[in-house]
């Protein structure tokens, strides 16, 4: 489920693709994209990038910055009623991670190419690719001045594993750790592979060389929490109290929160890196994106993303219009502890009954890919040439009468959606598509995303909509995090022996050898229907030349250090 909205940078939209790992640039980076992925996914990404504007950076002999005390950003959070937690343990949802980002930082961060680099420690590895070894800046505070130490590391990585914290991706993303499994079972209280070697110096062992990661560490899980904070309002409310406590050690903190209106953040005056410019941040929830397309034509905010198809061909006309290919993928899934979708030929009836195509074109305006894969283009593991299950409606009625030879027996299908993420056109398109093909009325059932995400938690949905994005570039984050048998993230409790021997193999691999396995894994996914990939999405925003510093790039919205993120006259 849309889990971070990504927060990374990239400049200026050129034209380029946006590359997932430390790759290179320029001519050499196009001759890479189209050895590795082949001339139509590069010309696609080079298509959505061609409707770039001229980019968010004026010059500056034309236009100066405004006074400092103007220096307010009014930041709409698009597809939102509100923040739903901003305690990173609990998998924030796309618009939660925006103020996730804000509030915390940690021992890495990546930049505008997606390359980890040092942000509050650099490392050494050994040997053997087993433990690593970061050494702390000296100097880094919370918000309030508390100082950061190695111990603070420890309590944070040990408390997201805990069972009373009730993580959904925890052990997942820690489950390489020495010990994590111990502690997340309630068997120990000791992370027995993290440890503070003095007060500067930390040290993570792993169970196994694990390439990626450097990258799960850009994750906030990692970030350095307030033990004192969390300590005195309990690990379920702590985070209520986020204005005027110091809950991270991020370039903000949060000044006031009225729920379902705004959050208010101003920089945090302890912060070790580059100072924001802005005095203030407004973060303004929106649920609807069509009303905040239309709020900023009332120059109600500063930008505007997240912008809906219906409206792109006016956001195109727009001075600093943008639009960015994501790796990022929309699918859809279906609870399969309950009829109908308990078996496979039901589930692969309503994917060979969507013509993915026809939506692209008719309800996206071509601005996504229609998608064959789980992984979309640009991540390690791509399967260029996989068709997946195609457009058939003899196929899907046949399929559908193999397990309904008489559909009026078939139990009613509700489909349920976060209106912020599927238009009331896609869902109708969809609607239609199941009618015409298989003589389904499915009902549609559209709702907030907080609300559909707590639906989620319940297992309430019989078929849903998810939205994920890439928390680091490799397919442990799409596969093995999601659809692994009793994963948190496995929304419709899909289980399937051979993929999940598969995801295991892979991660005893390395090199081509271990993609080749999750390129097998993944199309066990597809066929048995644990999530059906619907489109690979882009993300269209209008940022005006009046705001410096804030870019897109292939995860998303991304303000850099805020160091660079300011107002010019106009």
């Amino acid at each position: 489920m849309s889990r971070w909205l990504r927060y990374f940078h990239a400049g200026r939209c050129q034209g380029e693709v946006a590359a997932p790992t430390r790759l290179p640039t320029g001519r050499l980076a196009f001759c890479f994209w189209l050895k590795r992925f082949g001339l139509g996914a590069l010309l696609w990404a080079l298509a959505l990038l061609a409707a770039c504007g001229g980019g968010s950076s004026p010059s500056s002999s034309s236009q100066q910055p405004l006074a400092a005390g103007q220096q307010v950003l009014v930041f709409p959070n698009v597809g939102t009623k509100d923040i739903s937690t901003l305690d990173p343990a609990q998998g924030p949802d796309a618009n939660s991670a925006l103020a996730v980002s804000m509030l915390y930082s940690g021992l890495v961060r990546t930049t505008a190419d997606l390359s980890v680099v040092p942000d509050q420690a650099t490392w050494q590895v050994s040997p053997d690719q087993r433990v690593y070894t970061f050494h702390l800046k000296p100097g880094i505070t919370f918000s309030d001045g508390t100082p950061i130490t190695a111990q603070t590391y420890v309590f944070t990585l040990t408390r997201q594993l805990l069972p009373e914290v009730k993580s959904p991706i925890a052990s997942f993303f820690e489950g390489f750790i020495v010990g994590a499994a111990e502690v997340a079972a309630g068997k120990s209280r000791t992370l027995s592979g993290v440890r503070a070697l003095d007060n500067q110096t930390l040290q993570i062992t792993l169970t196994q060389p694990t390439p990626f990661f450097l990258e799960v560490l850009t994750n906030p899980l990692f970030d350095p929490l307030n033990a004192v904070l969390v300590q005195k309002y309990g690990q379920a409310n702590w985070t209520s109290q986020a204005a005027g406590n110091a809950v991270g050690t991020g370039p903000f903190m949060v000044k006031s929160w009225q729920h379902n209106v705004k959050m208010v953040l101003v920089p945090n005056p302890h912060y070790y890196g580059p100072k924001p410019r802005l005095r203030e941040v407004d973060m303004l929830f929106v649920s609807d994106p069509a009303t905040a397309f239309k709020a900023y034509e009332a120059r109600q905010y500063s930008f505007i993303w997240n912008i809906p198809p219906d409206e792109l061909g006016r956001a195109r006309q727009m001075p600093g219009f943008v639009q960015r290919s994501l790796l990022q993928t929309d699918l859809l899934f279906f609870y399969t502890h309950k009829p109908p979708f308990d078996k496979t030929a039901v589930r692969q009836a309503f994917a060979y009954a969507i013509d993915k195509k026809t939506l692209a074109h008719a309800i996206f305006k071509d601005a996504v890919l229609p998608a064959n894969t789980i992984i979309p283009p640009g991540m390690p593991g791509y399967q260029a040439n996989y068709a997946g299950l195609p457009y058939d409606r003899a196929e899907a009625r046949r399929l559908l009468q193999s397990v309904y030879p008489d559909i009026r027996t078939m139990p009613p299908v509700v489909f349920t959606y976060p209106s912020s993420q599927v238009s009331q056109s896609e869902a109708a398109a969809l609607q239609q598509m199941w009618q015409s093909a298989l003589g389904l009325q499915v009902r549609l059932q559209g709702m907030d995303l907080t609300t559909y995400n707590d639906e989620l938690s319940k297992h309430l949905v019989q078929m849903g909509f998810i939205q994920w994005t890439a928390d680091f570039p490799d397919p442990y984050d799409w596969l093995t995090l999601n659809l692994t048998s009793g994963s948190p993230n496995n929304n419709g409790e899909w289980s399937n022996p051979q993929f999940d021997r598969l995801v295991a193999q892979a991660e005893k691999e390395s090199g081509e050898a271990r993609l080749r396995t999750y390129n097998e894994a993944e199309r066990v996914a597809i066929e048995d229907v644990g999530w059906l990939p619907l489109d690979h999405q882009a993300l269209a925003a209008v940022i005006p030349p009046w705001l410096h510093g804030l870019t897109l790039n292939g995860l998303g919205l991304y303000f850099g250090d805020w160091s660079a993120v300011y107002l010019l006259q106009h």
